[in-house]
């Protein structure tokens, strides 16, 4: 029975590695004495064939990545890797780290600040405006008109050190330069020929909006279009920022074990303006 089960798997993965249909891998995933199936498949015949990119498609979506959606989903994960600390969800988990919480701790910080909708919470967002963009028929001008008119935030544009500079120039599209992350992702997509038509809509958004505003994509805008494209849900999105941030956050985790434990105290001190809205027993009425 297991010869049978491995031979049909074998056949099963080389046909799923050119299509992108869903659902390609439909059997049980279970656990019985001496064998793990996933989605039908035993384990070995997972180990060592399938990348972990490849096991990505093949859990989300049943499938397993062409060489296209291969190249740029590790160019993506790569990108999310390093960000410095000056974002909400880098400071949070350094100050968990430094009180010596464990790593998981620290992990959970960088999540739970990380799906912030102003924060990487933004891409689910980015993402479902864009199905609903698609479904609509509505073009990006009238798109943007409607916004701009609601007074609404479209969201994955815009980002608060990565800023957009100069004339629109039909030859560089300044608007994608702002943000290193966007300007190489965008680079590669042109390099290898993407036909997503999400990341087409993104970018003629971002032209557009650029146009008008001087405002740049940013990397959950374009991710969003990507995402799209290879597949994804929004509700599965946050999992590819976690995945690609988390060796960054256990890097700096690692390296505030060798500053001074608890060195981020001075936050709540009297400078601080809402030192007394947040610290009952020293407002004055409490004193008296």
């Amino acid at each position: 029975m297991t010869t049978t089960i491995e031979s049909s798997a074998t056949s099963c993965l080389e046909a799923a590695a050119t299509t992108h249909a869903r659902h390609e891998f439909s059997g049980p995933s279970l656990v019985r004495d001496g064998e793990i199936l996933a989605r039908g498949v035993p384990i070995g015949e997972l180990i060592g064939s399938l990348s972990f990119i490849e096991m990505l498609f093949f859990q989300l979506q049943s499938r397993r990545p062409n060489a296209l959606e291969r190249r740029m989903m590790d160019a993506y994960l790569v990108s999310l890797c390093e960000h410095g600390v000056t974002s909400p969800s880098t400071h949070g988990p350094r100050v968990t780290a430094s009180v010596r919480a464990p790593f998981a701790a620290t992990a959970i910080s960088f999540i739970a600040t990380a799906m912030g909708p102003y924060h990487f919470g933004a891409l689910p967002l980015a993402m479902q405006e864009l199905l609903e963009l698609d479904a609509s028929g509505e073009s990006a001008q009238a798109f943007l008109d409607r916004r701009a008119a609601e007074g609404q935030r479209i969201w994955g544009y815009g980002h608060r050190f990565h800023k957009s500079t100069g004339e629109p120039d039909p030859n560089r599209h300044l608007q994608e330069d702002a943000d290193p992350r966007v300007r190489f992702l965008i680079r590669l997509a042109d390099e290898i020929g993407w036909p997503g038509r999400h990341t087409a809509r993104v970018r003629e958004i971002g032209r557009l909006l650029h146009a008008r505003k001087r405002i740049p994509i940013n990397i959950d805008g374009l991710a969003a279009g990507l995402l799209l494209d290879m597949g994804f849900t929004p509700d599965s999105a946050l999992l590819f920022v976690m995945i690609g941030r988390l060796p960054n956050i256990a890097r700096l985790h690692i390296e505030e074990q060798d500053e001074t434990a608890n060195r981020f105290t001075a936050l709540a001190t009297r400078e601080d303006p809402g030192f007394d809205r947040t610290v009952d027993r020293d407002l004055p009425e409490a004193r008296s």
